[in-house]
């Protein structure tokens, strides 16, 4: 499984409890293909920098996540045609790399070119 992101902007007409809905539908559609929500943040009603589908706000929502790749073409094909969502993202979080055993801490310095004189 790997770690992902996503963030989606729903259309600021929705009632509070059809936002909560769409949110549960979201997490429901991970937890369906076998991922698992990590974190999920309400960010709110905010201004877009410019106009989608004529709307000049959008509520944002982050969701952090593990999932299978599958899952999130999955993922991917239901919010595009959500006619809710205003517009979507979904990254997929690196994972930080460990050291080898045995490699050298730092990598060697490059000697400074000598000056001419």
């Amino acid at each position: 499984m790997r770690s992902y992101e996503a963030i989606v902007v729903y259309d600021p007409a929705l009632s509070e409890e059809a936002v909560e809905g769409e949110i549960e539908r979201l997490k429901g559609l991970i937890g369906k293909e076998g991922g698992q929500v990590q974190d999920l943040q309400k960010w709110g009603k905010k201004r877009l920098a410019y106009e989608l589908k004529k709307k000049r706000e959008g509520v944002y929502v982050l969701c952090r996540f593990t999932a299978t790749p599958a899952a999130m073409q999955e993922l991917d094909r239901i919010l595009k045609i959500t006619e809710t969502v205003l517009r979507y993202l979904l990254v997929r979080v690196e994972e930080p790399r460990t050291r080898r055993p045995g490699a050298p801490e730092k990598a060697p310095a490059v000697p400074a070119a000598e000056e001419a004189s």
